[in-house]
């Protein structure tokens, strides 16, 4: 049963992964681009100076790219699920509904993990062209927060989704734009020493997830 479900997930998501793909990889192609030209017209050696003493981000194009791709997932995945009432149907199957909601959003997590290990290998490749490891680091470091991002982009609008109320909807979409934003801050290495805090408070998103359908099984609005 699982696997019919995750390959449901897949037919509904493949095409908008597919997009997201290109659309990362024309990012960070943007950014190589960008960095090239900044050595060829003002020298290597301003460059490095504004990376490693100055502490500067040249490689903010993909900020809001992680958020992105957490809300475009949860629409392609929920929109066909709620527009029609269609996911009452996971209260008909030979399998727990919330095993199967969870094989949903599992599914989801697991693309939005794939895409931003993509991500995140091209931005490395960026800077390992033009730079040394350090700098390669201090990038990741970065720039990890920002594929994050996508957990509470991602989570959230699921939940209002699935929420039936529409008081809900709005508190649980507020929520979930400011944990977002709260991700995105355009400074060097901003996340290193609090990081993981982050990621372990976010990782109670997938049963959050759940409350809906249970409220729903139990007749509570």
């Amino acid at each position: 049963m699982f696997k019919a479900i995750f390959f449901k997930e897949w037919v509904k998501l493949r095409w908008s992964l597919l997009v997201l793909l290109v659309i990362t990889f024309a990012i960070h192609l943007k950014t190589g681009i960008t960095i090239r030209s900044a050595i060829i017209s003002q020298g290597a050696y301003h460059l490095w100076y504004v990376a490693s003493i100055k502490k500067s981000v040249f490689y903010s194009t993909m900020l809001w790219l992680g958020p992105f791709v957490g809300l475009v997932t949860a629409l392609a995945q929920f929109v066909p699920e709620t527009s029609k009432q269609r996911l009452r149907i996971l209260f008909h199957l030979p399998l727990a509904h919330n095993q199967a909601l969870a094989a949903m959003l599992c599914s989801g997590a697991l693309s939005l993990g794939a895409l931003s290990l993509v991500s995140l290998s091209c931005l490395a490749l960026c800077i390992a062209i033009f730079f040394p490891g350090e700098v390669v680091k201090a990038a990741l470091i970065t720039a990890f927060p920002w594929c994050l991002a996508s957990v509470p982009a991602y989570f959230g609008t699921a939940l209002a989704l699935v929420e039936t109320a529409l008081w809900r909807k709005v508190v649980y979409g507020i929520m979930a734009f400011y944990l977002t934003q709260l991700m995105l801050a355009d400074t060097l290495m901003g996340f290193e020493l609090s990081i993981w805090a982050y990621v372990i408070v976010f990782s109670f998103y997938l049963p959050t997830v759940m409350l809906p359908a249970y409220r729903f099984k139990r007749g509570i609005v």
